[in-house]
């Protein structure tokens, strides 16, 4: 289990190893701010990441919960895809986040159902790991368990 308590800037934790087609998931939650998964990562600023935002957490731009494909080119974040459904308020502080990157076919399943789905072919292949993303007033304590990758 990968955990951050109370970090408040942006960390990446990231594999040694580069991955190409890949499926990646995760047990993610938070209770005040996001968990999100990172892939096909060139480094802390070049890549993909898949933020999980769940409901009821104290962030006042994130009241119903969302998930956002960001691509990520020299730091700066550019949403590719946004899932903010009712159905996201039921799922609590915690869910099972999966990514699978074949070619430049993209899919984001949550608990087991697809969600999200792009074609991006900037970055075809890195390291993938986990993202914490915190403030000093809006604080980061992701956890992450049941990882998996193949």
């Amino acid at each position: 289990m990968a955990k951050s308590k109370g970090i408040a800037g942006n960390s990446i934790f990231a594999s040694s190893e580069e991955y190409r087609d890949v499926t990646f998931s995760a047990v993610a939650s938070t209770t005040n701010r996001e968990a999100s998964l990172a892939f096909r990562m060139q480094d802390a600023d070049n890549g993909y990441i898949v933020i999980f935002g769940p409901p009821r957490t104290p962030c006042p731009w994130n009241p119903n919960g969302l998930i956002l494909l960001v691509k990520r080119i020299s730091g700066s974040d550019t949403t590719i895809l946004t899932c903010q459904k009712r159905k996201l308020a039921i799922i609590g502080q915690s869910a099972k986040i999966t990514v699978v990157a074949r070619g430049p076919l993209i899919e984001v399943h949550l608990n087991g159902v697809k969600i999200l789905q792009a074609n991006d072919e900037t970055f075809a292949s890195g390291y993938i790991g986990f993202r914490i993303d915190g403030w000093e007033d809006f604080p980061c304590d992701a956890t992450f368990s049941h990882e998996s990758f193949h």
